[in-house]
């Protein structure tokens, strides 16, 4: 192997000196402008020995309208391995220039700014990079994206072409080779470094940077030979090999080994061991130009079998064979699957599940596929009007298979039934397709409500009515009053829902409705008095007037204030409700109201109504700002995330006065829709009540 390389070798320095090439100018002086006049920032090629150079860079057609350059800012890409950038120099235009060189960004970056009001036109040299080339590869200068050029009046000039540069080293004096091996999988091996050339008399210093792959060989150390006091270092899947002698040199025009590399062989497919820039060759502590041979590894290839669906069948026959080895692999599926062929790289190679074939320059991977065997879901609801189910059909042995059962309204899911056994308390069920046929039956259950009536006092009248119903009974209220009392309204969290002493409903939800009594006389005090619309520093008070009355009187003031001598009175309120803005927060108020029927007449306070203004940290606020309403803004549909640990039983939407506008009841819990096709864009308030607890949330229709 080592004889036939110099053969090699010889013959490859014979065709160089045949060729005679003439070393390139490393400084030119001017290149040809572009035929169609485009303005171009151009960075020259050259050829060129390992070392310092000035490498020049051109502006191009710089004149006319794209003339007047006032501002010039470079983004150069350079490989750090084999470029340093040390300065730039004969710069040609007049005025402010600076270079920086980034080393963890690897780029130069080049800025020129012309003196105040000045500008200038360009057609030539621009300036001259001034460099240091390691050799042995070439050196790419790439510009970035974000360059520009600007005129006198910082206009950037538009369609600037930016051509890259390179720097390549002249014809090399000295070769440094890998030798190529072959590796067996799991077993170790030697890859030999060689170096040889004429101007390889007196090398003094190495330093070689060799790349391979982790997942395919291990690093396993390194044997001397020529070179002793050797340093390799193993990072990032890179070895950097460096040796130096500071008192003698070593004549390597003759080939010879510098060291051995060993590794360890741990993949599947051949491999190559590059070279990378960086590597150089000191001759006489010069670098010299040299030529880098990677190495090659040649492996024991793999015949790899795979399974698809991966647990449908199991297969024999794979491992690591040699090229022309014959190779015969099994498949037997497993039970509720039927084998269906053989594929490589997507290819159909056999349907036969014993496969015979001979191994090629390759690695190999076969997948014997599997066909799932099919069967039918039924599903049916009990009782069948309780609930729609989602999910019958033909589905193949081990698929993922989701069954869904939805209530009907009044009616909840109760569970999933197998015959006698209950598989799931879980509306949607989730299973794998077993190797036969099956039925499931989603039970549901009528809803049960409970249906609270009770008069506002209880000295005022009696109720009769309330208790237990299932959804879709018909309840009846029956209110009747005490003497000297008249019934005035039933009300629904102070809204009122029937003028009717009798009053009947479809029951389809929980409710908790009010009797509302009034002392017979010919002025009747407001009943249903609430606050709602709570912040930090204002609420709305509400009112049910008792009669035909039209006018109203408010007291209100802090929890207990004296009602003779203290709070504010409001008085010739034609409305229903009120704001009050302007409250303390986190404080506690009560207000009354009585009815104003003539001058002189008016009716008994109402009240207390008793409401708190929030604070900084509320319970109720904090939760509130938890749920999420959206969009917002809405179109005609609005949606309503709540927190798990409250259920949305109804809701009510109220203009910004106060005044209802829309309101109904949920069956889905703390994830619902409200539609609001009839009401016109504006904003709103929407309420929210749980069992025990009422929240708000401004949004706007648009």
């Amino acid at each position: 192997m080592i004889f036939l390389k110099r053969i090699l070798f010889y013959l490859f320095s014979f065709c160089i000196l045949a060729l005679s090439m003439e070393k390139a100018n490393a400084f030119p002086n001017s290149a040809p402008n572009p035929s169609d006049n485009t303005p171009t920032i151009r960075i020259h090629d050259t050829l060129i020995d390992p070392g310092e150079l000035l490498l020049q860079m051109d502006a191009l057609n710089f004149v006319g309208d794209n003339g007047q350059v006032a501002a010039i800012t470079l983004h150069i890409e350079i490989d750090t391995f084999l470029l340093h950038f040390i300065d730039i120099q004969n710069m040609t235009i007049a005025g402010y220039w600076l270079a920086n060189y980034n080393l963890v960004q690897n780029e130069i970056t080049i800025t020129y700014t012309a003196p105040f009001g000045m500008g200038n036109d360009i057609n030539g040299k621009l300036l001259d990079l001034h460099l240091r080339y390691f050799g042995g590869f070439q050196a790419d200068l790439k510009f970035k994206s974000n360059c520009e050029v600007a005129n006198v009046n910082l206009q950037t000039i538009q369609g600037v072409v930016y051509e890259d540069g390179s720097v390549n080293q002249t014809t090399p004096v000295g070769t440094v080779t890998m030798d190529s091996v072959v590796a067996l999988f799991n077993q170790p091996f030697t890859m030999p470094i060689e170096a040889m050339g004429t101007g390889y008399d007196s090398i003094n210093k190495v330093r070689l940077r060799m790349g391979y792959d982790t997942m395919q060989m291990e690093y396993a150390g390194f044997v001397e030979s020529a070179l002793t006091n050797v340093s390799v270092a193993d990072s990032n899947a890179v070895l950097t090999i460096e040796w130096q002698d500071t008192t003698s040199v070593i004549d390597f025009t003759a080939m010879d080994t510098l060291l051995f590399i060993n590794f360890t062989f741990k993949g599947d497919t051949n491999q190559s061991t590059p070279f990378l820039h960086g590597s150089e060759m000191y001759n006489n502590n010069r670098i010299v130009a040299s030529s880098f041979v990677d190495g090659y590894v040649t492996a024991e290839l793999l015949v790899d079998l795979q399974n698809n669906p991966d647990t449908a069948g199991t297969v024999y026959g794979g491992g690591y064979y040699f090229p022309g080895d014959s190779v015969t692999v099994t498949s037997v599926p497993n039970f509720g699957f039927h084998f269906l062929n053989w594929t490589q790289d997507h290819s159909v190679v056999s349907s036969d599940s014993v496969y015979t074939f001979i191994k090629q320059y390759s690695n190999d991977t076969l997948t014997a596929n599997y066909e799932a065997n099919v069967y039918h879901l039924l599903l049916l609801a009990s009782p069948f009007y309780g609930g729609t189910v989602y999910g019958t059909g033909y589905y193949p042995y081990g698929d993922s298979v989701t069954v869904t059962a939805v209530p009907a309204e009044g009616y909840s899911f109760s569970y999933w039934a197998f015959g006698d056994s209950i598989v799931s308390y879980d509306s949607s069920y989730s299973f794998v397709m077993p190797d036969y046929s099956l039925s499931l039956v989603a039970t549901f259950q009528i809803m049960e409500y409970t249906i609270t009536a009770q008069p506002n006092n209880a000295s005022y009248g009696t109720v009769q009515g309330g208790g237990n119903y299932y959804y879709g009974d018909t309840a009846t209220l029956i209110a009747t009053p005490n003497e000297n009392f008249n019934f005035i309204v039933w009300t629904e969290q102070g809204q009122v829902v029937s003028y009717d002493s009798i009053y009947s409903f479809f029951v389809n939800a929980d409710r908790d409705l009010i009797a509302n009594f009034q002392y017979n006389t010919t002025c009747s005090a407001p009943v249903g008095l609430y606050a709602d619309n709570l912040s930090y520093t204002s609420a709305i008070l509400h009112w049910t007037p008792s009669g035909n009355e039209s006018q109203w009187d408010v007291q209100w003031g802090e929890t207990g204030f004296d009602t003779l001598t203290g709070g504010t009175l409001i008085t010739g309120i034609s409305e229903t409700h009120l704001l009050l803005d302007s409250l303390n927060q986190g404080t506690s108020y009560d207000f009354y109201v009585r009815s104003v029927c003539t001058d002189q007449m008016h009716s008994v306070w109402a009240g207390p109504c008793t409401f708190s203004t929030w604070y900084v940290g509320i319970k109720t606020q904090d939760e509130q700002e938890k749920f999420s309403v959206y969009p917002n803004p809405a179109d005609n549909v609005l949606h309503i995330t709540f927190p798990n640990k409250g259920v949305v039983k109804r809701y009510r939407i109220l203009n910004s006065l106060g005044r209802l506008l829309q309101k109904g009841k949920t069956s889905s819990g703390n994830h619902f829709s409200i539609r609001m096709d009839d009401l016109p864009n504006g904003v709103y308030l929407l309420k929210l009540f749980t069992e025990n607890r009422v929240f708000v949330k401004i949004f706007i229709k648009k």
